[in-house]
C-alpha cells in the first residue's frame, strides 16, 4: 500500500551545509570538447581555510608560486596551477573532508551550451540526494555561472515522498527559479534554497569547487584520471555525461 508523507509540511533544508557550483571548460562551441558543471556540498569551513592557507604558504616559498598567486589576486585555481606536487597534495587533503561531489559533463559537439540548460542542471546536480532535507540551505555560484544575476532562490514545490510497505522508494517534486528575495517567507513554498552569486576570489568554497571541477575536467576532456583517482580514494564522485544534439 502506498502512503504519502510530507505533502503538507514545510521542508527544512540542512542549515549547516552550503552548496557550491562551478564550471570547468568552455561553454561556447569552440575551445574544449566538453564543459564540466560541478556541485559540491560541505560544512567544514575551518578545515578548508586551514588546507587552502597551507597551500598558499607552500606556493609562496618559491618565486614562481608567489608570482602566480599575486597574478590571481591570491585565488587558488586548477587552471595553470604552478606546482603539480602541491596541487595533488591539496586535492588529497580536500578529499578527506565530508564533502559531496556531483558533476554533469556536457560534450558540446560544436554547439553552445544554452543558459536554460545550465539552469536545468542546477537542480539535476542536487536532486540525487536521498532525502530533500539533506539539501543545502543555500547555493553559492560563481558569478559567471548564471546569465541572470537576479535569480535569488531555487524553489521546491509539490514535494511528495512515496513509501511502499514502510520502505522509502523515492521522491517526486517540481522546481523553479525565483527572482523574489521574500519568496522564502511564503506559506505556499515548500522549500526555498537561496542562491548567491559571488566572485570566487572572495570565497574559499568556490575555490574548492574549482579545484575539484578542474580535476574532473582533466578526466573528462583528456582522459587523465590522476586527480580523480586520488579523490576517489577518500570520497565518492557521482556524475553523468550528456551530449548536445
Amino acid at each position: 500500500m502506498e502512503n504519502k508523507k510530507g505533502e503538507n509540511k514545510k521542508i527544512n533544508s540542512d542549515k549547516f551545509k552550503t552548496g557550491y557550483i562551478d564550471e570547468s571548460g568552455d561553454p561556447g562551441k569552440n575551445g574544449s570538447k566538453c564543459s564540466v558543471l560541478t556541485y559540491i556540498s560541505l560544512n567544514e569551513g575551518k578545515k578548508i581555510t586551514k588546507i587552502l592557507n597551507k597551500t598558499k604558504e607552500l606556493l609562496r616559498r618559491t618565486k614562481k608560486g608567489e608570482r602566480w598567486l599575486n597574478k590571481n589576486g591570491g585565488e587558488l585555481k586548477f587552471y595553470s596551477f604552478p606546482d603539480k606536487r602541491i596541487l595533488l597534495k591539496t586535492i588529497e587533503e580536500l578529499s578527506k573532508l565530508k564533502i559531496q561531489i556531483r558533476f554533469i559533463t556536457i560534450y558540446k559537439n560544436n554547439k553552445d551550451i544554452a543558459s536554460e540548460i545550465k539552469l536545468q542542471i542546477v537542480s539535476d546536480l542536487i536532486n540525487d540526494v536521498f532525502n530533500l532535507e539533506d539539501m543545502p540551505h543555500k547555493i553559492i555560484a560563481d558569478k559567471d555561472y548564471f546569465n541572470n544575476k537576479k535569480i535569488t532562490h531555487l524553489i521546491i514545490q509539490d514535494y511528495e515522498t512515496k513509501i511502499y510497505d514502510d520502505e522509502i522508494k523515492g521522491y517526486k517534486y517540481r522546481f523553479y527559479f525565483a527572482e523574489d528575495q521574500n519568496i522564502a517567507k511564503s506559506d505556499k513554498v515548500k522549500m526555498a534554497i537561496s542562491i548567491k552569486h559571488e566572485n570566487s576570489k572572495n570565497n574559499l568554497g568556490l575555490q574548492v569547487a574549482d579545484l575539484i571541477s578542474g580535476a574532473i575536467f582533466q578526466e573528462m576532456e583528456k582522459g587523465n584520471k590522476e586527480y580523480t583517482d586520488l579523490i576517489r580514494t577518500n570520497t565518492q564522485i557521482q556524475g553523468r555525461i550528456m551530449e548536445l544534439k
